[in-house]
Formats: C-alpha cells, sequence, structure tokens
C-alpha cells in the first residue's frame, strides 16, 4: 500500500508483463499485470493518491477513480476507521484491459450498501443530455516539473482523437493541480503518519519502513491546528474546480509526466521518491479533490505503455468513459500488442 509499485516479503514483487523491469504500479499492481496477462476482464483495485491509475497506465490498461460517494466502501476486518480525509479521498473501481468492461462494471460497483455511510444514490446513466459539441480543456501544465517531451506529445494526440470523434478542444489553465497535490502529501500525511505508520512500523518490511520515513523528510506534516485549515482548503480548492468543469465538462491532462519507471524507483533513494511524486501531481492532485479520473491508453514511451487521464464533474464518470473510449477507438487494446510479441507466445 502507498507505494508506486508491488512488492511483498511473503511472495516477492509483481512483475510487469511488459518489461520484467518495469513497475507494474501500486498499490493495484497485481489488478494490472493480471489484467495485462490476459487472466479475466474485470480486475479489484483501490485508489487514495493513484493506486488504480498508476498500475492501469503502467501496464496499458483503463479505469476510472470514481467521485468520492459514488462506489460504497466497507472493509469489515479494519480494526478501526479511517481518518477523514483517507475516507474522504480513497475510492473502489477496477482495472479493465476494454472501456466497454470497465463501463459495465463500474455501474455493479455503484449499487448501493448501507454499511457505507456515504454512498450516493446518484444515477450513472439518464443525465440530460449535455449540449453538442461537449467542450474538453485540455492542460499539459507541469508547474516547473519535469515533463517527458513524449507525454506532452501524447497529450496533444490524445486532444486530436477526442477532436476527431466530435469533441470541442481547446487548451485552458486550470486551478493549481501543483497546489491540490501538496495539499494531498500534507494533510493527509499528518493522518498516515497517526494512522498508519505504527501498523507499518510492527509489521512492515524494512524497505517500507525506510520508504515511510523518506515520506516524512519530503515534505512539512500538517500539525493539527494545520490539518483543520487544510480540510477548508481542500473545499476551496474544490469549489475552483467544480466552477471551471462548468464551462469545461471534461479536462484532458497528464497522467504521470514521466515513463513508466522501474519496479523499484521509489526504494533507491529520498531524492528518486521525490522525483516520483513530483512527476504524480496529476495522481494525488486530483485525488484531494475527489473528482472523477479516467486513465486509457495512449501508446509506447520509451518502450512501455503510457495513459493520458481525463477529469469529470463529479458524478459523470459517463462523460469520462465516453470520451475514454473514443480515445480507446484510435488506440485499440493496447495489450494487443504485448501478446503478439514472440516472447509471449
Amino acid at each position: 500500500s502507498m507505494r508506486l509499485t508491488t512488492d511483498n516479503p511473503l511472495h516477492g514483487r509483481t512483475f510487469n508483463p511488459w518489461h520484467e523491469n518495469a513497475s507494474p504500479g501500486g498499490s493495484s499492481g497485481g489488478a494490472s499485470a493480471a489484467a495485462a496477462a490476459g487472466f479475466g476482464p474485470i480486475h479489484h483495485g483501490n485508489d487514495i493518491g493513484g493506486s488504480l491509475r498508476c498500475p492501469a497506465s503502467n501496464c496499458g490498461l483503463s479505469t476510472v477513480k470514481p467521485t468520492f460517494g459514488r462506489v460504497p466502501t466497507y472493509l469489515p476486518t479494519a480494526p478501526v476507521e479511517r481518518g477523514l480525509l483517507a475516507q474522504l479521498m480513497s475510492v473502489q473501481g477496477v482495472i479493465c484491459r476494454e472501456v466497454r468492461d470497465l463501463r459495465l462494471a463500474m455501474k455493479v460497483l455503484a449499487q448501493g450498501d448501507a454499511r457505507d455511510p456515504f454512498w450516493m444514490p446518484v444515477p450513472f446513466d439518464g443525465w440530460p443530455q449535455e449540449p453538442a459539441p461537449l467542450r474538453v480543456g485540455v492542460t499539459t501544465e507541469a508547474y516547473g516539473h519535469p515533463i517527458h517531451p513524449q507525454i506532452h506529445s501524447a497529450i496533444e494526440r490524445a486532444a486530436g482523437y477526442l477532436a476527431d470523434a466530435g469533441y470541442a478542444v481547446e487548451p485552458i489553465t486550470t486551478p493549481s493541480v501543483d497546489e491540490a497535490a501538496q495539499g494531498w502529501f500534507r494533510y493527509l500525511g499528518a493522518e498516515l503518519e497517526t494512522f498508519l505508520m505504527p501498523v507499518a512500523r510492527e509489521h512492515g518490511s524494512e524497505t517500507i519502513q525506510q520508504i515511510f520515513e523518506w515520506y516524512f523528510q519530503m515534505g512539512e506534516v500538517a500539525t493539527a491546528d494545520d490539518y483543520r485549515v487544510g480540510i477548508k482548503e481542500r473545499s476551496a480548492m474544490t469549489r475552483q474546480w467544480n466552477l471551471l468543469l462548468e464551462t469545461y465538462p471534461l479536462v484532458l491532462s497528464p497522467y504521470f509526466l514521466q515513463p513508466t519507471p522501474s519496479w523499484d524507483c521509489d526504494a533507491q533513494s529520498l531524492e528518486g521518491t521525490r522525483e516520483l511524486f513530483d512527476a504524480a501531481i496529476y495522481s494525488t492532485g486530483i485525488n484531494w479533490l475527489s473528482l472523477p479520473a479516467g486513465v486509457t491508453p495512449i501508446g509506447m514511451v520509451e518502450g512501455l505503455p503510457t495513459g493520458v487521464q481525463l477529469i469529470g464533474r463529479r458524478f459523470r464518470e459517463d462523460l469520462v468513459l465516453d470520451a475514454m473510449a473514443a480515445i480507446e477507438a484510435r488506440v485499440g487494446m493496447l495489450v494487443r500488442e504485448l501478446w503478439q510479441r514472440p516472447d509471449m507466445a
């Protein structure tokens, strides 16, 4: 949990079927590796900072991080309830090879369960028709962090596919995703330090304990007073995004600013871990806002899959899925390229 890869001391690391040195993503890397390898059509995962979208992007698959309240959540084995921000940002979902399977699974997952007090009985389909053409804002803003040129061109390519499919696509400036990512790190970090670190210190491997120590060295973790301020800041940021999404029902963005990293990328050094989080601002930042976001493959960068992200209005996963399907219609099911390789025969 809480890593950009998947590994454990009981059974070893999870391999990315595309390359043995590549990260399958985390923390739902087992789901993505199985999906890419052809194990069934639907694979469960969850996402508090990217644990659906990171594995999907790394393995050439599709997923949607749903709106908070869309999919009911209940963990009967949890000894205590989670912290407030963990409840607001952690969501359940699935990883699939094709958008049609993802859409079907999302409709099933969204059925109600009284054990989740935050589940919302919001319809998945049947919304009033949006005026055509649907407007899509496009951003490649990296906020001073390095962005790989092929990631930048992948966004431009995806924007072209959406335009060809009839969307009105235009570049926009969004509220700061970097500030949202910083909020995620600082304020969720306070909860992790309180609730998760004692468990990690007692039961975690040396590797995970070292990684968590680096997390807390990377930035200032909020005090109790700061935490209360952070909740207010989060509300203001989400309001800004809601207003933007009134004009642009979808925003096309990078998911990860760099190519798929190596499997042990977060276990090498403090600086290397910091660079990974800098590249993941469009992942953690969108969790901070609790907005729905889908990731779908766009092609290969440096020989490994990569995805683009579509951010939507609250509870409009249907619009996100429609746009993902439009991109998929041009890219195809990317894992077919994997299965056709001689070494996969």
